[in-house]
């Protein structure tokens, strides 16, 4: 079985780990299966599962940036930033209308300070976050820098003061949070209806596999769906690695960036780290600068190749 990435599309109500358990369940026990960056229970679209030695990705797929359609409801409260929680205020938003919220959403834009949701992932105190909430704990969560680069209004507000948002984040960003803060700035809070995620770098819903098939899906089907590691390529600014230097990378060792070809930009923030794709391996490598020249070093190598 070649290592590579499974993209499925979560409904809404299923769990991420649920989505890890079925497909590590369907195609052996020996087989590594991990995850790009879960999705809440609540929320539903897409989820990247790695496979094999793609697990040693994990952390560069939740690197990439991601889409988000989510519909906010304006003039409501709530406990969790979503329509799961207790209403905590209510308010007339009636003088809304579609100019006022395209100027707001403009103040969410760029780099910002984020407080996560109450009902998050956070770990405070070793305990994540939600777990402490829903037994009645206070929590108490530090802002962190997040980093939004396109917001906007895809309808028009309703009569119940609901407008579907398109989103497109970085790592760490919560819509919830962003939904509810738009909420402050507008003076009437709001909150998060329904919540899809449509993208995870290049990976969206183009071939992926329903959650609700997945336990009806044979290693055979399953094992046809993967998609290659080095599909990764196009959410990194990527590097053809000559034969030459193969030895030289799976080693460890440094190699001259003027002595590869780039093949492509990518869409992840980072300045420092490039992609290396070969014939047998791609590797996520660091560059240095000394004295005028630049070299990759390999700081994660996955070999492409069929594995048991």
């Amino acid at each position: 079985m070649k290592p590579g990435f499974l993209v499925i599309e979560k409904e809404t109500g299923t769990r991420s780990t649920s989505c890890v358990s079925v497909v590590k369940r369907v195609l052996g026990r020996n087989v590594r299966v991990g995850h790009g960056g879960t999705l809440d229970s609540t929320a539903g679209g897409i989820l990247v599962l790695l496979v094999g030695r793609a697990t040693r990705a994990s952390r560069y797929v939740m690197a990439l940036p991601k889409t988000y359609e989510t519909i906010a409801r304006f003039g409501l409260r709530t406990s969790t930033d979503d329509m799961t929680g207790e209403t905590l205020e209510e308010h007339d938003a009636g003088y809304l209308d579609d100019g006022v919220i395209d100027r707001a959403v403009l103040s969410l834009l760029g780099l910002r300070d984020q407080i996560p949701p109450s009902i998050s992932a956070v770990r405070v105190a070793g305990k994540r976050a939600h777990f402490l909430a829903r037994s009645g704990e206070s929590v108490v969560l530090s802002p962190r820098p997040v980093m939004v680069t396109s917001i906007a209004r895809a309808t028009s507000i309703s009569h119940t003061r609901e407008v579907k948002l398109l989103i497109r984040c970085h790592r760490g960003t919560y819509i919830r949070s962003l939904v509810r803060d738009l909420g402050e700035i507008l003076g009437c809070g709001a909150t998060v209806v329904a919540l899809e995620r449509t993208s995870i770098g290049p990976f969206d819903r183009a071939g992926s596999i329903s959650s609700a098939l997945l336990g009806e899906s044979g290693r055979e089907y399953l094992e046809t769906r993967i998609i290659p590691v080095s599909e990764i390529h196009k959410g990194f600014t990527t590097y053809r690695v000559h034969p030459f230097h193969e030895r030289a990378l799976l080693s460890g060792k440094p190699v001259p960036m003027d002595q590869m070809e780039r093949i492509s930009w990518g869409g992840s923030l980072s300045e420092s780290l490039i992609l290396l794709l070969s014939e047998r391996f791609v590797s996520f490598a660091a560059i240095s600068r000394t004295e005028g020249f630049s070299t990759a070093t390999p700081v994660t190598t996955i070999e492409t190749g069929d594995v048991e």
